[in-house]
């Protein structure tokens, strides 16, 4: 029973991230007419870092240091999931369009990440996990696909497809190694501290191409949004996935992820007046039985 319960809490964290990170397209559309990729990037997590540093600071008085480690690896997957991650996913977005970047990041996620986890985890895949993450894949492509047939192709987009599916790996490596990790820790809060500290610190240095002084441009509802990226999405979202990892075998929380493209379409549906059409609705319903048969396949 308690592993059942642990499960479903489990499973919730990583729907409730799925459904934050979903509106964050939203709340970044909003900013990006003022500020850079990079610059917003580094803005949110700077502000996310703030709050975290905190939690580290606490856990240093108490005299409950990490080992040298620990630390190392924790920074490599700062710089996974959040410096080069997002540096990749803002490339390939900028060449390859909004479409085809949903297609290629969050349908390979949790196909990746899978994956990965059976070879280095050595978690057992069944043909539930690989029915449910088709399914999963079908949803996004037909939510995604139309807007990629309408699209003009050159060069600069298969420049785009290959940062996107760097992107794709990068969190499904991070996903995988964090959950290892994880295990042995057993703390999510510090965990997600330290990731976050230590991708905003790479992150930093790619934000000196940007120009500081566009933040003062932001009004109020950008600002609104930048807050929600900062203190929901890098904060409390980095957080619940890192618990999903704790309860959840790696693909089980990651095929959640194609939560996102739905959360995101109802987001614009209700804050911006952009209705989804009627394969975006078929795409979605596909998306939940993926999610669903995934989650429920045998361990």
């Amino acid at each position: 029973m308690e592993g059942d319960h642990g499960t479903r809490i489990g499973t919730i964290a990583a729907v409730t991230v799925s459904l934050i990170w979903g509106l964050s397209f939203v709340a970044a559309r909003m900013v990006l007419s003022t500020l850079t990729p990079v610059l917003l990037a580094t803005v949110r997590f700077v502000i996310a870092s703030a709050i975290f540093t905190l939690f580290i600071v606490k856990d240093r008085m108490r005299g409950s240091e990490l080992e040298s480690g620990d630390l190392r690896k924790l920074a490599v997957l700062g710089v996974l999931s959040i410096s080069v991650y997002f540096w990749l996913q803002y490339t390939g977005v900028m060449y390859a369009g909004a479409g085809v970047s949903a297609l290629l990041v969050v349908g390979l996620i949790p196909v990746l990440t899978g994956f990965m986890s059976t070879i280095v985890l050595k978690e057992r895949t069944g043909a539930r996990k690989y029915l449910g993450t088709g399914m999963g894949l079908a949803g996004v492509a037909l939510i995604t696909v139309p807007n990629l047939l309408v699209s003009d192709v050159d060069w600069k987009f298969y420049v785009g497809v290959a940062f996107l599916l760097l992107n794709a790996a990068c969190w499904a490596i991070y996903s995988t190694l964090s959950r290892r990790l994880m295990k042995r820790i057993g703390r999510p809060v510090l965990v997600t501290a330290y990731v976050t500290v230590f991708g905003t610190l790479a992150l930093i240095p790619l934000s000196l191409t940007s120009n500081w002084g566009l933040l003062y441009q932001l009004n109020s509802q950008q600002w609104t949004s930048v807050l929600y990226l900062a203190l929901v999405c890098s904060g409390l979202g980095y957080f619940l996935w890192n618990f999903a990892l704790l309860r959840l075998e790696a693909v089980k929380a990651a095929v959640w992820l194609y939560l996102e493209p739905v959360a995101a379409f109802a987001g614009e549906a209700l804050i911006l007046g952009v209705m989804p059409s009627l394969t975006t609705v078929l795409g979605g319903v596909a998306i939940l039985v993926g999610a669903i048969l995934t989650s429920r396949s045998d361990e």
